[in-house]
């Protein structure tokens, strides 16, 4: 009979797949899961949404992400909410991009470039599907749409796990992710 076990252990040796929990101060306790593993660091995505929030108190995308008040939120608000011993270790935290979530597909073409191979774990939508406070719901990616098609949008991923793009005044989940340097 071939079985799936998960169990616990402490390990220095990190795969993609292994999780942790993470307890933000102010949030909750949370799993997270690496995603991609390098000489340099671990890549960890929350399984869960962790709060809504707008990309934008305005309804504008200009300066894409790096410019955003999520990207303000995330690096003054989520990352003093981690444990010192991980804080201390964390080298950026961001969103994750569209070409992490699904790849270059069709879609991929309304919104602004990354050069990001898509995760392993999110070719299956299930892995795409997030909850926050128990009820299904759609959370934000960092590609800004193209100028031609909205600037006021922002990539989401839908509760079905599926894509599309929403304005960026609306409150959408926060799905982070974060290197963790080894």
């Amino acid at each position: 009979m071939k079985v799936t076990r998960k169990v616990q252990f402490k390990t220095n040796e990190i795969c993609v797949g292994d999780q942790i929990t993470v307890r933000l101060s102010g949030f909750g306790k949370f799993t997270v899961t690496a995603q991609r593993v390098t000489d340099k660091g671990i890549l960890f995505l929350f399984d869960e949404v962790i709060a809504q929030h707008p990309m934008n108190e305005t309804n504008t995308n200009e300066g894409g992400f790096d410019t955003s008040d999520m990207c303000r939120w995330l690096r003054e608000t989520v990352l003093p909410a981690f444990p010192e011993k991980l804080r201390t270790r964390i080298r950026e935290i961001t969103l994750p991009t569209y070409g992490e979530i699904f790849g270059h597909d069709d879609f991929y073409e309304n919104f602004e470039p990354d050069n990001d191979e898509q995760f392993e774990l999110m070719k299956r939508r299930g892995n795409r599907v997030c909850d926050f406070e128990d009820d299904w719901c759609w959370w934000w990616l960092r590609n800004a749409t193209k100028r031609s098609v909205s600037s006021a949008s922002f990539a989401l991923v839908s509760h079905y796990g599926n894509t599309n793009y929403g304005n960026a005044s609306y409150s959408d989940g926060v799905r982070p992710e974060f290197w963790l340097v080894k």
